[in-house]
């Protein structure tokens, strides 16, 4: 191919860089511009890989784009021709914005996984990237389509075993992005969901006897999972979730071309990225974000501070991870039944009542309660099944009295009382809106009526 003059190709590289503005309107007439640019110099988008790699200098100077290959490049180390000609979030941000109907937060989530899967072995940790829908038709296939032509090494999968993973794994670290999650039967799958779960941490790895001797299998790996209804809860500990919807009638998306040479010129900026990057192994961490939802952000942060998001991508990590709270149940039980505590302002309560409180919690899955390995059909949280949520924690039922004067007006049943709940609280559940003994008076179970 040749190139057009210095000065058409920097201003085809400017058009490029604008198709990633967040203003729309400005990224539909770059659009325009550049195409009908191209076609004046009898070039197509086809050509853009090159021309966006060639190194043009300001005084009509230029060079092909294998000269300024990034082969053997260490991060960090290559010239400022190697370097992207574009925010490369910005610029995946935008082809989100144009294909797949999501909110703000959840686009700035998904175009930074797409990035951490070229550079997530720089880190210790590589999250999950769960795509969940009530029903089908909600656009978790077209976005795996989309995050297959921007995703390092993509191996894109409706169904897989786990022997196949482990094995597609052996010798290489490609993005893994598996449709139909709800047909993978990962309750009872534990092989597999073992793999998935392991491939999380750096180190993670499966053993297998092969030809006679065990072998293991590092499964350290980026992966998306799409899926109707939830994953099981260790997947989704991992995981930062993306919940999809229908997309409303009134917004309107442009369909996806994955054979569109958008796509290869964009990953082509994204692997200059990469390959030129500077990104800190320990980003400023918000004070909501702790634990596991700390370990999933973490490489995230890093790459939205690099590219100048780092507030939005903050603001993004909070409200997600707010939203799709995934912890153990009994954590869950133990934040649920603070809240009831606070609320009804006692000091003590029976199971019974404890119980009947948990199942009315607005959103809550006492209601629907699957078992703590979500294998059971769903049903009422009972009393025996809460006491074993809480005895890992050393809380057990116990005999409490009504606050009625003397013990004999009260009465007594098996319950709880708020002071065995204070030590677990402390070390388990946020510190956010966490109830003061002080605040708590000894009402019992029922709350005085002012006369």
């Amino acid at each position: 191919m040749t190139l057009p003059p210095p000065a058409i190709c920097r201003r085809i590289r400017k058009l490029h860089a604008l198709l990633g503005s967040t203003n729309t309107n400005e990224s539909a007439a770059a659009h325009k511009k550049l195409r009908d640019l191209l076609a004046e110099y009898g070039l197509t988008w086809n050509d853009l890989p090159e021309l966006l790699a060639a190194d043009v200098t300001p005084h009509g100077g230029r060079a092909s784009a294998a000269s300024t290959s990034t082969s053997g490049a260490t991060p960090g180390a290559a010239s400022q021709g190697d370097k992207p000609q574009v925010n490369v979030l910005n610029l995946v941000d935008r082809l989100l914005e144009l294909h797949i109907a999501v909110t703000p937060e959840q686009r700035i989530a998904i175009a930074l996984w797409v990035l951490h899967s070229h550079v997530f072995g720089r880190f210790q940790i590589t999250p999950r990237l769960a795509l969940v829908s009530p029903v089908r038709g909600c656009g978790k296939t077209t976005l795996l389509i989309l995050l297959e032509q921007l995703c390092a090494d993509p191996y894109r999968s409706d169904n897989a075993t786990p022997a196949a993973i482990y094995h597609t794994l052996a010798g290489r670290e490609p993005t893994l992005l598996m449709d139909e999650g709800d047909n993978l039967g990962l309750t009872s799958n534990n092989i597999l969901r073992s793999v998935f779960n392991a491939g999380h941490r750096r180190g993670g790895a499966v053993s297998r006897f092969v030809a006679g001797r065990p072998k293991k299998f590092p499964v350290f790996a980026p992966l998306a999972i799409a899926t109707i209804g939830a994953l099981p809860l260790p997947i989704m500990h991992r995981a930062v979730v993306i919940s999809m919807e229908r997309r409303p009638a009134g917004i309107p998306l442009e369909q996806l071309d994955e054979n569109s040479p958008v796509f290869s010129a964009s990953r082509a900026e994204i692997e200059k990225w990469a390959e030129t990057c500077k990104l800190n192994p320990r980003p400023e961490m918000p004070a909501k974000l702790h634990n596991r939802p700390a370990d999933n952000w973490r490489v995230l942060l890093s790459i939205a501070d690099d590219l100048g998001h780092g507030e939005a991508a903050r603001a993004a990590a909070i409200a997600l991870s707010a939203k799709h709270s995934h912890e153990d149940a009994g954590v869950i039980a133990l934040t649920d039944i603070r809240t009831i505590f606070s609320q009804r302002r006692i000091d003590r309560i029976t199971s019974v009542e404890l119980v009947e409180a948990l199942v009315g919690v607005d959103g809550s899955m006492w209601h629907a309660w699957g078992g703590p390995k979500d294998d059971r059909p769903p049903h009422k949280l009972t009393q025996a099944e809460l006491a074993a949520l809480l005895r890992p924690f050393h809380i057990h039922p116990r005999t409490v009295w009504r606050l009625g004067g003397r013990r004999e007006r009260g009465g007594s049943s098996r319950g709880y009382m708020r002071s065995q709940f204070e030590e677990a609280w402390q070390s388990y559940c946020s510190a956010d809106d966490t109830p003061t003994q002080g605040n708590v008076i000894g009402l019992g179970l029922h709350r005085r009526r002012r006369s």
